[in-house]
C-alpha cells in the first residue's frame, strides 16, 4: 500500500464524500463551536502519552502526541494526529515510517523533552531529545524507547489532512510491551492512573 493524501474540505456547495454516502453540503445542520471551547472540553478527557518517532538518512525525529488511537485491529493499524508544523511530519510522509511509544508513568520528563514550546519552536533540536531514555531502533528504523509501556513499530499506509494537522494511518508491523502502567494527560498536567 502507498500513502495518499485526502483533500482536506470539498469545494464550496459541492457534497461531501463520507464512505459511500454522500452527504449534500448545505445538510449540515448546525456550525462547529469555537476552537478555545473545543480545546477547554477536550482538556478534560485523559489521553494516553507517546512519544512519536521516525528517522532519516540517519537523524532521528520525534514528539510528543496524545491524540493516538487504534484505527482497525485486522489489519492492524494505529492513527496519530500530529500537527503540519512539528519537524517530523514531513519526515514521515517522506520515508513512509514512524514509531509510537507510550511512556510509563516514570517517563514524564522524557514527554517534556519531546513538547514543542507554545511558539511552535522545538525545545531541543532532534538528536539532543533522544539522549534522555534508553533509546533502539525498531526494525524499520524508527526510536523505540526501552522501558516505555508500549511501542508500535508503524509503516505508512494512509494520509488524512484536516485542519492544521495530518493524520497518519500506520499498519504496524512490529510491537513490544511490558506491564508498566501508562502516563496520562489531562488538563495540562500529567497524571497517573489511579490504583483501587
Amino acid at each position: 500500500m502507498t500513502a495518499r493524501r485526502v483533500s482536506k474540505k470539498p469545494a464550496p456547495g459541492t457534497a461531501k464524500q463520507i464512505g459511500k454516502a454522500q452527504v449534500p453540503a448545505d445538510a449540515r445542520s448546525a456550525d462547529p463551536i469555537d476552537a478555545a471551547a473545543f480545546k477547554f472540553a477536550m482538556r478534560k478527557v485523559p489521553s494516553p502519552v507517546a512519544v512519536i518517532t521516525t528517522v532519516s538518512a540517519g537523524r532521528r525525529y520525534g514528539l510528543t502526541a496524545t491524540a493516538i488511537c487504534t484505527a482497525t485491529a485486522d489489519p492492524p493499524t494505529i492513527l496519530v494526529s500530529i500537527n503540519r508544523a512539528a519537524a517530523a511530519c514531513p519526515v514521515i510522509e517522506e520515508t513512509g515510517i514512524f514509531a509510537v511509544n507510550f511512556l510509563t508513568e516514570d517517563q514524564s520528563e522524557i514527554a517534556r523533552l519531546f513538547t514543542p514550546t507554545k511558539r511552535g519552536a522545538d525545545v531541543l533540536q532532534d538528536d539532543a531529545r533522544f539522549h534522555r531514555g534508553d533509546w533502539t531502533q525498531a526494525p524499520q528504523g524508527a526510536p523505540v524507547l526501552r522501558g516505555a509501556v508500549c511501542g508500535f513499530d508503524c509503516t505508512l499506509v494512509q494520509i488524512i489532512a484536516n485542519g492544521t494537522h495530518n493524520l497518519f494511518l500506520g499498519e504496524v508491523t512490529n510491537a513490544t510491551a511490558t506491564s508498566e502502567s501508562g502516563l496520562l494527560y489531562r488538563d495540562r498536567l500529567f497524571r497517573r492512573l489511579a490504583t483501587e
